[in-house]
């Protein structure tokens, strides 16, 4: 039985939580639906600042919150009201002041920050939530009757569900919410274990990440052990600022590192699902930047950025004003880091190249018990032996061009495509089946920015096994083109690239990336 076989009493929620994103419009939501509002000192606080009336969890239980918060929402008023199982159940323990909750919204305690970041061993402790994760488990339990949300994540799921079934959401959308919650505290109760079993093997640690790449996946790394205060240090990564690292996070930190390391100190890379969106290079940091944003601005959005050397003030302001997950350097001034710090979800992280490389240096895939493992594909020898075989000699500009933007194709999803000049990506096209729809996305994305691809050139992680790409790229302006030979057809290929004026490099490797 639900609310709706009892019309004559008001909704119920309890709101604990950590992260307050996002907090009002749920509220907001609730409020409209005629919920009442119950909330831990820092969450009713919080509520009450931004306009909702709410009742505080020490007000309802008649019992203040003692040892610091330690003890607030363990008590029968609380859990009972989760617990109960049917509406009437409620009508025997009327007299003890039990109602019952609805809707049930916490997050924990950071606890992942808090070893990431270097906390005391006291901080850490502190850090561990105890009611927190019995609320969420009670009301996961009881999804029949009761809905829990347990990251910010789903609320907007939550207000679409609510507003399709008039205020709270229905079965399948409840049990959903408990299969995530169950994870979710199962995998924090997991971080807990692992750090206080740190010192079981002294040459690695099994570390958790927030989850794998879907919310619904956990996922956990196992690391050369390293600082105790930086868990990735084994690694070679620092991490300085933010919340915990996600699996498709940590594959993408991988991934900008090894490429900013095949690049200069004067480089900045914004990667996104591990493909670069713009590479730029610059006399300093703010101008790699703004090279790198050239491209793709708008694919950069949520991404994260890379740069070969220090990062300053400057920089730190433009990245601070746009939406990142993580930002990577080898350093930053203290005034960049203060800047960056400002956001609390942005994950900044220094990385040690000779470290970094010596742990990473190697390539696996796992499925299951099978693992495949191929050597590292390190290096450019094939730079120092190409071969011009049509059109005009490149002159040193042109030169610097190849070579520039033939070191990001490396770093790109096959079939790959990169047009460029000698310090900024202008288009880019990863992933495809058809190396042709490659060039016509990277002349598309360039024609997106309003960039001129005029005298630019392009860089292709395989051979053109028809003359159709390059034709297509010379139509939009490129006059240089590297890429391997190899094609049956490179005669042909050779052929319209000297018709058409265009200069043709081959290369004696390629780089694929699958």
């Amino acid at each position: 039985m639900g609310v709706d076989d009892h019309p004559g009493r008001r909704r119920r929620a309890l709101l604990s939580v950590t992260d307050k994103s996002h907090l009002d419009t749920v509220a907001t939501l609730l409020c409209s639906y005629d919920y009442d509002l119950f909330a831990s000192g820092g969450t009713a606080a919080y509520l009450r600042d931004t306009g909702f009336d709410c009742t505080e969890i020490s007000d309802l239980t008649g019992f203040p919150e003692v040892f610091g918060g330690r003890v607030k929402t363990l008590h029968p008023k609380v859990f009972a009201g989760i617990l109960g199982a049917r509406e009437t159940d409620f009508e025997d323990v009327a007299g003890l002041g039990i109602a019952p909750f609805d809707v049930v919204i916490v997050n924990l305690y950071d606890f992942a920050s808090a070893v990431e970041q270097g906390a005391s061993e006291d901080e850490i402790v502190e850090k561990i939530d105890i009611g927190g994760p019995s609320l969420l488990r009670a009301a996961a339990k009881n999804f029949k009757r009761v809905c829990v949300l347990s990251d910010p994540a789903h609320y907007d799921e939550f207000v679409y569900e609510c507003r399709r079934n008039d205020g709270l959401p229905g079965l399948d959308f409840r049990r959903r919410m408990a299969a995530d919650t169950f994870a979710l505290v199962t995998d924090y109760d997991n971080m807990i274990a692992d750090w206080f079993d740190r010192d079981a093997d002294p040459a690695y640690k099994l570390l958790q990440l927030r989850y794998g790449e879907n919310p619904h996946q956990s996922a956990e790394i196992v690391v050369p052990a390293g600082d105790d205060a930086h868990p990735l240090s084994g690694m070679g990564l620092r991490i300085w600022n933010g919340k915990q690292l996600s699996y498709n996070n940590l594959i993408d930190v991988i991934a900008a590192v090894k490429m900013i390391l095949d690049l200069d100190e004067r480089s900045c890379a914004a990667i996104k699902h591990t493909n670069p969106c713009g590479v730029g290079r610059g006399d300093d940091d703010t101008a790699a930047l703004e090279a790198a944003l050239i491209c793709d601005p708008e694919s950069a959005f949520g991404g994260i950025f890379a740069f070969g050397g220090r990062v300053d003030a400057e920089a730190a302001e433009i990245l601070r004003r746009r939406f990142c997950e993580v930002v990577l350097a080898p350093e930053f001034s203290a005034e960049a880091l203060e800047t960056l710090r400002r956001k609390k979800n942005l994950r900044v992280l220094t990385y040690d190249a000779e470290a970094f490389r010596e742990m990473t240096t190697g390539q696996s895939r796992s499925f299951g018990s099978v693992t495949m493992q191929q050597d590292e594909d390190e290096g450019f020898p094939e730079l120092e032996t190409w071969k011009h075989v049509a059109g005009p000699a490149p002159d040193a500009e042109t030169d610097a061009a190849l070579r520039f933007n033939w070191k990001v194709c490396k770093h790109v999803k096959s079939n790959a495509i990169v047009l460029g000049n000698a310090t900024a990506t202008l288009g880019i096209g990863a992933g495809q089946m058809s190396r042709v729809d490659s060039a016509k996305i990277a002349v598309r994305k360039a024609g997106d920015q309003s960039l001129d691809l005029a005298g630019s050139v392009c860089a292709s992680d395989a051979f053109f096994p028809f003359a159709d790409s390059i034709e297509t790229l010379y139509a939009a302006g490129v006059r240089a083109v590297i890429a391997p030979g190899g094609s049956i057809r490179d005669d042909e290929v050779i052929a319209a690239a000297e018709t058409l004026g265009l200069t043709l490099i081959h290369t004696e490797r390629r780089h694929f990336r699958h």
